[in-house]
Order: structure tokens, then C-alpha cells, then sequence
């Protein structure tokens, strides 16, 4: 149980360090990026990428604290984590690798956005199909397998 605590006390931290990350990001966007910048839709996109991290990030450091507070609750989410069943449901819809393959996939389209628009919309909607397929496959194999 102490390598789990340790394991979620060392994602509390990755955690912060992208939470604060992405709101500084979102300071310099908002009061230091140029105007030219500022009017432009992948901007805009970058904006509401960056508080979505960061909010999303702010959580679930807040819901590790909680867990490494109860003893149970680390025993309970401890079972969780390592459930075999869940882990090959987890696998089969491609998991460990389509989500950062996604978030690679965005941060070109971003990139790649400050060039050509039409590259941006494609590569977003690129990753989001992939994500969705991804969940799909993910929940049609839970209900074949009896998972949560």
C-alpha cells in the first residue's frame, strides 16, 4: 500500500506542475500575447485547451488528496487500479496509447494551425474520432466483460 501512496503522491506533483503550467500559459495569453495573436481561432482553441487542463488537472489532484486521506479509500481505489479485468478491457480499446496519440495529435494540429486553419480543423477532428471510437470500443468490451 505504501508504493501506491507513493505512486499517487509522485502524480500529485506531475499534476501540479502541469496545473501550474498551463495556467501561466493561460496569464501570458491573456494579458501578454499580442493582439494579432489574440483574434486568431486557434488562439482561442489554445485558450480553452489550456483552462480545461488545468481545471481538469486541479481535480483530480484535489480527489488524490481525499484518497490518501482515507486509508480505505486507497485500499478501494488501490483494487481499482489494479483490476485485471479492467486492464484488458482497458487494452483491447487501445488506452495506454490513443489518448497521447490524441493529445500529440491536437498540440500539432495547434501548431500546425498558426499556418494553415484547414490543417487545424482536420487534425482536431482527427483526435476527437479517435477518442470517441476509443471510448466506444471501451464501453461495448465492458458490457461483454461485466466491467464497471
Amino acid at each position: 500500500m505504501e508504493q501506491f501512496r507513493k505512486k499517487l503522491k509522485t502524480r500529485i506533483s506531475w499534476l501540479s506542475l502541469l496545473s501550474i503550467t498551463t495556467a501561466l500559459m493561460g496569464v501570458y495569453g491573456v494579458f501578454f500575447a499580442p493582439e494579432s495573436l489574440k483574434n486568431m481561432t486557434v488562439f482561442e482553441f489554445q485558450g480553452g485547451v489550456l483552462a480545461a487542463v488545468c481545471i481538469l488537472s486541479s481535480i483530480n489532484i484535489i480527489k488524490y488528496n481525499k484518497i490518501l486521506k482515507d486509508e480505505n479509500k486507497l485500499k478501494l481505489e488501490c483494487y481499482k487500479e489494479n483490476d485485471e479485468r479492467f486492464k484488458t478491457i482497458k487494452s483491447k480499446a487501445g488506452i495506454p496509447i490513443v489518448p497521447v496519440l490524441s493529445v500529440l495529435i491536437i498540440m500539432s494540429g495547434i501548431i500546425a494551425g498558426y499556418v494553415n486553419i484547414t490543417v487545424f480543423y482536420t487534425l482536431i477532428i482527427v483526435a476527437m474520432c479517435q477518442l470517441i471510437i476509443s471510448i466506444i470500443v471501451k464501453l461495448i468490451y465492458m458490457k461483454r466483460m461485466g466491467g464497471r
